[in-house]
């Protein structure tokens, strides 16, 4: 099948969170799986890419903005056999200081209009290749219009009339909600401003919402958080327009690189191991002792916690479980960048509790490769996970994970139960409500296993073991994309 992949990010090329991983990663398996895939992104002023990649310069589209014309340069750059990425390139939209959406912790004013171009100029893109197109997969918000400009104009007389359109929400929370004005830049019919059929939201614009109705199937990153997100709790005010979608809404737990995120062949870790020679884990936690100023000892239970400074992720629950364990014989290293509140909260808590607690607030990828490594315990306590790819991560390289019931982490992680470990499912421990009190009880189990060395290595075997690998998801969206291709001849699902 040919498919087009449109992504406000792309990992390794420019990244804030899960959305670039997904979008680096999936594309590259589908074309393993023999699939020929176009890769859509816009070309920032912070994207990267690698010198030794050829660079072809693409056609020049033209789309046009609020009754105006607006070119955009293309470039192309090969990502794998089969795999191209597309740069969608444009000064005054995408040359930006900041990160691709804002900048001092701000969103960019006119990111509708930004990504209003994007999506037009992306589907203009795939027109002028003049290639046949099986399915168009669109991503969150910033590409959502690109699923509702294909139903309404591409449908005849181009190369796109055939296209399925497959739309993935990764995070419901962020929905590309803009006031009233913003309908006006979208280019949109004026009947698209409703409630029940369109992008209207409580008086404003929800692009999220309008890629939910038109997209002939929408998918998320993971079964149960599809489920979730159909209930008022979870739903952030789209659940009734989620559960109108019925069978069409289907939850595919994402993967990891498997290449990248192998304790047996990773160049960032001080030593390498396999699930089968685990002996190397032993240099991973010292080293990283060492490096995290912590006291030397391995007899002491280490445990990591790497993500966006967030309440979403739990971040508040740490501090009052450093606390209640204070009696016990534990070390924490926490890694990550976000709200200031946690940040300064943590850096109180490493200043009051530098034998215990070491924290690093930035992003650094070959250090997040060896807390993984290092460590005995990862901690995901979150409020809402989506899918999460850390506890992955963390079951890879046999640091076994405490979580949250959650989204993906519900769909990952098996609670510890003696009978389930003798038969290989068990592999972390798993609390239910947030809270200090959940979370910690789960802890403590977990602290109380870690003595008995044969059953903690079996338990931290048995994630190491599972296949959480890319091709595993590759081949679950290869079913559902050849499922719509079946249906083209019919009319379009999503209208």
């Amino acid at each position: 099948m040919n498919i087009a992949f449109i992504s406000s990010e792309v990992t390794p090329f420019a990244r804030t969170g899960g959305l670039g991983d997904v979008a680096g990663a999936l594309p590259r398996a589908l074309a393993a799986r023999g699939h020929t895939v176009s890769v859509i992104t816009p070309l920032y002023r912070s994207t990267t890419i690698d010198d030794a990649v050829p660079v072809s310069p693409g056609p020049v589209v033209s789309v046009p903005m609020k009754g105006i014309e607006t070119k955009a340069g293309t470039a192309a750059v090969e990502m794998a056999e089969k795999c191209t990425a597309y740069f969608i390139a444009h000064a005054h939209y995408f040359e930006r200081s900041g990160d691709l959406y804002g900048a001092a912790g701000k969103d960019f004013p006119d990111n509708c209009e930004r990504f209003t171009f994007f999506s037009k100029a992306a589907l203009e893109l795939l027109r002028r290749l003049d290639m046949p197109v099986d399915v168009v997969h669109c991503n969150d918000w910033q590409s959502a219009l690109a699923v509702i400009y294909l139903d309404l104009w591409y449908r005849q007389s181009t190369p796109l009339g055939a296209a399925r359109s497959v739309f993935t929400i990764h995070n419901l929370a962020y929905q590309g909600l803009f006031p009233r004005d913003a309908f006006e830049v979208t280019g949109l019919p004026a009947g698209l401003f409703a409630a029940e059929r369109g992008v209207e939201f409580y008086g404003g614009v929800n692009l999220l919402k309008g890629g939910i109705l038109f997209a002939d199937t929408v998918t998320t990153v993971s079964p149960t958080y599809a489920k979730e997100i159909t209930t008022g709790e979870a739903g952030f005010g789209l659940d009734g327009v989620l559960r109108s979608r019925g069978n069409e809404l289907t939850g595919i737990l994402n993967g990891i690189d498997a290449s990248e995120w192998d304790p047996a062949s990773d160049g960032a870790i001080p030593a390498r191991y396999s699930a089968q020679r685990i002996g190397g884990k032993r240099k991973c936690k010292r080293k990283l002792q060492e490096e995290c100023g912590l006291p030397v000892d391995g007899t002491v239970p280490l445990a990591g916690m790497i993500g966006r400074f967030a309440s979403q992720k739990g971040f508040d629950l740490v501090k009052p479980l450093v606390e209640r364990t204070a009696e016990l014989p534990v070390q924490f290293v926490i890694l990550g960048k976000g709200e200031k509140e946690y940040e300064r909260l943590f850096a109180d808590l490493a200043s009051a509790l530098p034998e215990r607690f070491s924290v690093h607030s930035r992003f650094d990828n070959d250090l997040a490769h060896r807390i993984e490594a290092g460590a005995d315990l990862f901690l995901m306590p979150s409020r809402y996970e989506p899918c999460g790819l850390n506890q992955m991560y963390s079951l890879r390289y046999g640091t076994v994970p405490v979580v949250r019931r959650t989204g993906g982490l519900a769909d990952t992680v098996v609670d510890y139960d003696p009978r389930l470990a003798a038969r290989e499912e068990s592999n972390g421990f798993v609390f239910d409500d947030f809270s200090v009190d959940a979370l910690e009880e789960a802890f403590r189990r977990a602290l109380d296993l870690y003595p008995n060395r044969r059953k903690w290595l079996a338990l931290a075997r048995n994630g190491m073991t599972r296949d959480w690998s890319w091709d595993r998801s590759a081949a679950a969206y290869e079913k559902l994309y050849r499922r719509l291709v079946s249906n083209a001849a019919g009319e379009p699902m999503g209208t």
